[in-house]
């Protein structure tokens, strides 16, 4: 068995990357690109590549300003040299996600000289529940958070050794601006936060008056702001008022999705993401207090607080929220959920034991309970699914995973302990390879797009409801319209007819003899509806998952 404390660097690092490429890359390319989100990237740098620009991103063939240039940037790349697939769309987020387990490894290392400590703070992020879902997935939230993790640990670097000081500014800065240039202002709020918050407590905000923080803001400015002046000379008016204040101030004053403009969303997120971690976070932050009682380790254990803070207080200030917001908190969690294991195993077996088995069993039955309430919740909505195998399977998985992590705690053996709960993100793995194909209906319109491109090869225009809209263009390289009876636009503008009333529907139908729709169930009867009104013909051709392929024609 690998003893943590002295096994090289190398080899632990090398554990860290087959480990990350196996939970956050491999068998990325399963599942087809999703709705909404996932299409829209996509779409934004296949477009790109078709106007021939690397700096304006469009959309629905016209210029969309929601989010900056850099993600568009690695994925042009990435489809130039091996095509728009989902494996390398989705090669960034992972790319970026192993590279700040790394990141994390080396700030625990270069904080505490613990080579135990800094493996597991790698371990629990690589296989926190947060972190696996959103490196497996074509967001910008991964790739922005690895600059924030890094700038963070520059900053740090910078200032617990003097004579790297100058580089760590100047790398802080140049990390802040990537982060501006993937994700706007917050690449240089959220470690400034964390940065004032830390200067503070120190009584030393003087710090960044020196020469190197001078190259730093020039470098920052030289590097983050050029892309914004072309925009605005490019575009003016509707550059400010989609990227800035859509993007930057609408979203602190107005909820995109009001369901979770509460304040006990961020905390819930944090716990749900650091699963199966989380049965040890409550332990972790309360062992905090007799931490600081170590004078070499107080400070160390504020700047990870500040760190927490740094990125949960301006998230939970704006009303716009939703779990990657936070993504950059993870980090410091998991150096203190790794701080706290270290200790108690440093502590001997009868002391460690005893802290470690409340949360250790509590995590048990709760693998146990969730099992149960798995194979209950399967049996009653057997509509939802279609083969019990898996659910058995991954049931069976769990189970054994708690008799793992059970037995260990009772034999007192920690390695066994941490086999268990890595063997649940396993668990998880193993099971998806068995329902992908169940799951791509429901969240992929790559099948029934499908269909349509096998049965009308026209330029006609495509009805779709707003969820389903950015992939019908992606997998049918077709104009689209929106139709929604609700009347909610979308939260950042695209330039498509949006046909909220049955008349604009009528309308729209006037102007094509053959309509083809991907829609949801729900909108069928509103069709139906107009149809009838205007005596048109209408056919359902297939459905799949949930999306239902119609074809109206003219009487």
């Amino acid at each position: 068995m690998i003893n943590l404390s002295t096994a090289s660097h190398r080899l632990l690092i090398f554990i860290l990357i087959v480990l990350g490429f196996i939970c956050l890359m491999m068998g990325n390319n399963l599942v087809s690109l999703t709705h909404p989100d996932e299409v829209f990237y996509a779409q934004t740098a296949r477009e790109m590549i078709q106007h021939k620009t690397w700096m304006t991103p469009y959309l629905f063939d016209a210029p969309q300003f929601e989010k900056p240039i850099f993600c568009y940037w690695l994925l042009i790349l990435g489809f130039k040299l091996f095509g728009a697939t989902p494996f390398v769309a989705r090669f960034w987020p992972a790319l970026f996600g192993m590279g700040s387990v790394l990141v994390v490894y080396g700030f625990s290392w270069m904080m505490f000289k613990n080579k135990r400590l800094a493996f597991l703070s790698g371990l629990i992020l690589c296989t926190s529940f947060i972190f696996l879902g959103m490196s497996r997935a074509l967001l910008t939230d991964m790739v922005f958070s690895f600059w924030v993790i890094t700038a963070v640990a520059c900053f740090y670097w910078s200032y617990t050794s003097p004579r790297h000081k100058d580089l760590g500014i100047i790398l802080f800065f140049i990390c802040c601006a990537v982060g501006v240039l993937t994700k706007g202002i917050l690449g240089i709020l959220m470690p400034l936060t964390i940065v004032h918050f830390y200067l503070r407590y120190k009584k030393d905000l003087g710090f960044f008056n020196c020469r190197a923080a001078l190259w730093g803001l020039f470098i920052f400015f030289g590097m983050a702001v050029p892309w914004h002046l072309l925009m605005y000379q490019l575009y003016g008016k509707p550059f400010i008022d989609e990227y800035w204040y859509n993007v930057h101030v609408r979203r602190i004053f107005e909820a995109e999705h009001r369901s979770s403009d509460t304040w006990y969303f961020y905390p819930g997120v944090m716990v749900a993401g650091m699963f199966p971690w989380a049965f040890f976070l409550l332990p972790a932050l309360f062992a905090q207090k007799k931490a600081m009682e170590d004078k070499s380790h107080r400070e160390k254990i504020f700047f990870l607080f500040f760190w927490v803070l740094g990125i949960f207080i301006p998230m939970q200030i704006a009303h716009s929220k939703l779990s990657s917001y936070i993504l950059p908190v993870f980090p410091p969690l998991a150096v203190i959920i790794a701080y706290y294991l270290d200790r108690m195993i440093a502590q001997g077996k009868e002391r460690s034991w005893r802290g470690l088995q409340g949360s250790g069993y509590t995590l048990a039955f709760a693998l146990i309970g969730i099992s149960i309430a798995l194979i209950i919740f399967a049996k009653r909505n057997v509509q939802y699914v279609p083969e019990m195998f898996p659910v058995y399977l991954f049931s069976s998985l769990l189970v054994l995973c708690a008799l793992i992590i059970a037995g260990s705690i009772f034999r007192k053996k920690i390695t066994g302990m941490f086999v268990g709960i890595v063997g649940i993100i396993i668990s998880v793995l193993i099971t998806v390879s068995f329902v992908y194909n169940f799951a791509e209906p429901w969240v992929s319109c790559k099948q029934i797009a499908e269909v349509l491109n096998n049965i009308d090869q026209s330029d006609s225009t495509v009805l779709a409801n707003k969820f389903f809209v950015r992939a019908v263009r992606f997998y049918t390289d077709r104009k689209v319209a929106v139709i929604d009876g609700a009347g909610k636009k979308f939260f950042s503008p695209h330039p498509l007819a949006f046909l909220s009333s049955d008349d604009l529907i009528k309308e729209f139908l006037q102007k094509q003899p053959v309509t083809y729709g991907i829609v949801r169930k729900a909108t069928l009867k509103t069709l139906d509806r107009v149809v009838q009104e205007g005596h048109y013909r209408m056919t359902t051709i297939t459905q799949v998952g949930d999306q239902y392929l119609v074809k109206i024609e003219h009487p």
